[in-house]
């Protein structure tokens, strides 16, 4: 097993991290990109469906109102 000091383990991390960070954005890019506009009915749908499940955290209170403009969503 090779030993090495810290500063060269720092050098190590710091040679290879753009290498990292740009493979790990590629491979977040790999989801499906959406290239057409939703349509009408299903953006109410999908609407619908947001609320419904915003007035059940409501009701479960995950949501906790701290003034107007500000909220607590408890994920699970």
């Amino acid at each position: 097993m090779r030993k090495m000091s810290m500063s060269e383990l720092n050098d190590w991390i710091f040679s290879r991290k753009g290498s990292v960070e740009r493979d790990i954005l590629k491979d977040g890019r790999e989801q499906h990109v959406r290239l057409r506009p939703r349509d009408k009915e299903e953006m109410h749908i999908l609407d619908e469906l947001c609320m419904k499940r915003w007035k059940k955290a409501e009701q479960e209170g995950k949501i906790q109102y701290l003034n107007e403009r500000v909220w607590y969503y408890e994920f699970d």
